[in-house]
């Protein structure tokens, strides 16, 4: 679900149903990117936890979901100098 998500909002939503190709959207474009980074990743899965909640308004400061709250947990994560192996595998996996 985080793939096809990634894909929707950063690539296209074309991509969904199909195999990955070298196509990034205007989102991309507008961000500079050209690659999956640590923060996309976390940013789309703070959006799928949205999606998946029973919040019917996005927002950051959400009581239910603490959507920045989420967000950074995953980002003090990903920059954990112990989670440094496992965080280069991950992005090598979604840059493949």
């Amino acid at each position: 679900f985080l793939l096809q998500a990634y894909k929707h909002i950063f690539m296209s939503p074309s991509l969904v149903d199909k195999e990955p190709k070298a196509m990034w959207s205007r989102n991309a474009c507008l961000h500079g990117m050209n690659s999956v980074t640590i923060a996309s990743i976390a940013y789309v899965a703070t959006q799928v936890q949205f999606a998946l909640s029973s919040s019917l308004v996005f927002s950051w400061t959400n009581t239910t979901t603490d959507s920045e709250m989420f967000y950074h947990s995953l980002l003090d994560l990903f920059e954990d100098p112990d989670e440094s192996k496992e965080v280069d595998d991950l992005l090598t996996w979604w840059n493949r």
